[in-house]
């Protein structure tokens, strides 16, 4: 009788085995389950794929609040730095933006000059956009102007890498500004009687944070020109026509500015040397890029 009741209870346990084993295997037979399961796995697979897709490319607040670090910029004795130069050369030569005005109706009423060009070493390292602010990382090349042969706008077409930063990853404020005072004053001083002016005012709207290493351009436009006095606005754009700042400025020419060396001035702002009607033809530099005063 022992031995009977054992087994008896031995098979119980067994089934009772057998059966947690098939609810716990065994595929739900009702429609709400599998549902909620079918949820579940989607849920889960969409987690992380939006976790993998996040990790290689993060949202652009993400990138503002969880920067991620880089390397400093390029020393320009650096082995490297002739290639990065050259490689940023050939990108900009190549931006749609620049090939469409270079190919646009009206290509003859403009031209192309590189500022900074034609002034020596010696007199370009105490510059601060041409000097200390240049080199790779920073502003590594020189700008790239088309101005309107009647100087009443021009689009001046700038790199801007990531040694120039206020919070990580986002160009500072104050470098926006220089950038912007120098290409809206180049506009405003070519419309002042001597071509020399000094600034007056610059008002500012940032409309959006403006992201390291991109290409950037700057479009200046003239406004009143009044005796002494030129008013101009202008605006940063990135390469897909984004505005990222807004501005407008006052530039006025001093009183003692036939006193002053206007050559260098000329010079520096790559400004036509002959201002004759010269037609610009597509991808040439004008002044020639790469050497400076003595050497033309």
């Amino acid at each position: 009788m022992l031995s009977h009741g054992l087994r008896h209870r031995s098979l119980l346990t067994s089934s009772r085995l057998r059966a947690t084993h098939s609810r716990l295997y065994a595929t739900p037979s009702s429609p709400r389950q599998s549902s909620k399961l079918l949820s579940i796995s989607l849920f889960s697979l969409g987690c992380t794929s939006a976790y993998l897709l996040g990790s290689l490319y993060p949202p652009t607040v993400l990138t503002y609040l969880a920067p991620r670090s880089a390397p400093p910029p390029l020393h320009p004795s650096d082995s490297r730095a002739g290639p990065y130069l050259a490689s940023l050369e050939e990108s900009l030569q190549s931006l749609s933006l620049l090939s469409e005005a270079r190919s646009g109706p009206d290509a003859h009423e403009w031209y192309e000059t590189r500022p900074y060009t034609h002034i020596p070493e010696e007199r370009r390292v105490n510059s601060l956009t041409a000097g200390a602010l240049s080199g790779p990382g920073k502003l590594a090349l020189r700008p790239l102007v088309r101005a309107r042969r009647d100087e009443s706008e021009a689009m001046v077409f700038l790199h801007l890498g990531r040694g120039v930063c206020g919070h990580e990853g986002i160009v500072h404020g104050g470098l926006l500004a220089t950038i912007l005072d120098e290409g809206l004053g180049r506009v405003a001083i070519q419309n002042l009687p001597e071509k020399v002016g000094v600034t007056g005012n610059l008002n500012i709207n940032y409309r959006a944070p403006t992201q390291a290493d991109q290409f950037i351009v700057i479009k200046a436009k003239i406004g009143t020109v009044s005796g002494r006095k030129a008013t101009v606005s202008g605006r940063i754009e990135d390469m897909k026509g984004k505005v990222l700042v807004e501005a407008n400025a006052t530039f006025i020419q001093p009183k003692y500015a036939a006193l002053l060396n206007k050559t260098a001035l000329s010079q520096s702002m790559g400004h036509p040397e002959d201002g004759t009607a010269r037609a610009v033809v597509e991808g040439e530099i004008y002044p020639t890029q790469g050497k400076d005063e003595r050497e033309a």
